[in-house]
């Protein structure tokens, strides 16, 4: 599962496919015994730990209904949990966006007999969603859902938790219970971090030295405190896009006012262009996920038979399409606000930064080692223990269990900071 490379903004998934879960025991045990040296090379992960007391913890599980909830911030954490199951002696199923399948015929092959299906992120994926109640109903293999949707690149962040896998979870539970009244599902809050194993001081003046000589700085004007020329870095990016889109903060905008600002309108201007009107109060990442839907049809769309609608529907669709890259942009920034370092200086949020800032500025997503992942595993939740709430009250009953699954992951990678990131010096 190569989730490390990034997506082509032209080669969007087409609509209405899905990719069914296919696993392969022979398969799967290869990749099992190779995963750990494919990390070391490709994302410089050397280690994946677990605490004893959170394996027995799973292991206590084994044989039941689990829907697995990890957080999701680096794009890695499949590899993570593909070790996971390695060290559980099982497999897991997993749902991946369907245009991870669609980057290359490779993942088309493998994904499905690793046990992952597609889902089409931002749309009632109607195959997708009767594919994880059949999964969660039969109970016989764990599930991995990442209730964020995105991977944001912010080790210490969490997007807002989803709804509707919870609403799923308990649709599962539900088809479960037509079999057996007795059954039980349990969700598992997951939280996986990335930490530091050495000095990196080096490589964060190479990666600043880098993104400093694409936006022209002077050397003899360079700030010796690697925090300030973080500041000067991202306040120059911040200023180069709100010219490219006509963004004048007032004068006393705070450094995240104006990243806020930036992301506002630029999510307002495409959705007037599509003709979008969101609902009241929908997360910005669901607006993203809307327009990239929108483009998506305008682009896969069938051609008219006439000659004339035929080249208007080019034309649309050629206007539609030069819009992928602003979007991929409002993607790889909507959880980024002011503060994420200073907050924490911390080596592993400053790398954090770095890596965001040269995926925008040199457009290479770089990953730097070597790093352990650290899996903590929260108190499971069993839906059964919710049941009645629910059929009195399902809406509230599943706002409930998300926040719940939520505070725990968002608890769980605090805890993992506070103990094992890395102070800078």
């Amino acid at each position: 599962m190569d989730t490390s490379k990034t997506p082509d903004p032209h080669a969007r998934p087409k609509p209405h496919s899905f990719y069914a879960p296919k696993p392969n025991s022979l398969i799967i045990s290869l990749v099992q015994r190779t995963i750990r040296r494919s990390m070391r090379r490709k994302l410089h992960v050397t280690d994946v730990e677990i605490s004893d007391d959170d394996l027995a913890k799973l292991r206590a599980l084994q044989g039941r209904r689990c829907l697995l909830t990890p957080s999701h911030s680096g794009g890695w954490e499949p590899h993570v949990l593909m070790c996971l199951s390695a060290m559980l002696g099982d497999y897991f199923h997993y749902v991946a966006a369907l245009e991870v399948f669609e980057q290359s015929a490779v993942n088309r092959w493998i994904m499905p007999r690793l046990g992952c299906y597609s889902i089409l992120r931002g749309t009632v994926d109607r195959s997708s969603f009767s594919m994880t109640r059949k999964i969660l109903a039969a109970g016989k293999r764990w599930l991995v859902i990442f209730p964020e949707g995105e991977a944001i690149g912010q080790n210490a962040m969490l997007v807002p938790f989803q709804q509707g896998v919870f609403q799923l979870a308990f649709k599962g539970l539900d088809d479960a219970r037509n079999d057996d009244s007795t059954a039980s599902l349990y969700c598992v809050p997951m939280a996986i971090k990335y930490v530091y194993l050495r000095d990196m001081t080096q490589e964060m003046n190479e990666s600043l030295a880098r993104v400093e000589e694409c936006l022209t700085f002077a050397d003899n004007d360079r700030p010796a405190d690697l925090h300030a020329r973080l500041r000067r870095v991202c306040e120059a990016v911040l200023a180069a896009n709100e010219t490219a889109r006509g963004v004048k903060p007032p004068a006393d905008s705070t450094m995240d006012q104006r990243i806020q600002a930036i992301k506002q309108r630029t999510i307002e201007k495409l959705e007037h262009q599509f003709d979008i009107k969101p609902p009241m109060k929908q997360m910005p990442l669901d607006r993203i996920r809307t327009l990239f839907n929108t483009v998506d049809r305008i682009v896969q769309d069938d051609p008219p038979t006439s000659a004339y609608e035929q080249q208007l529907q080019t034309e649309r669709a050629r206007m539609a399409r030069a819009t992928y890259d602003e979007l991929w942009r409002l993607l790889k920034f909507v959880a980024v606000y002011d503060g994420y370092v200073s907050e924490a200086l911390t080596v592993e949020r400053f790398m954090d930064i770095l890596g965001l800032l040269e995926h925008e500025v040199l457009n290479n997503r770089r990953t730097w080692g070597p790093r352990k992942a650290i899996i903590r595993v929260g108190e499971p939740v069993d839906l059964a223990d919710r049941w009645e709430s629910y059929e009195a009250d399902r809406r509230t009953t599943v706002t409930n269990v998300c926040a719940e699954i939520e505070s725990q992951v968002r608890e769980l990678l605090a805890e993992i900071g506070r103990e094992r990131e890395t102070p800078m010096t």
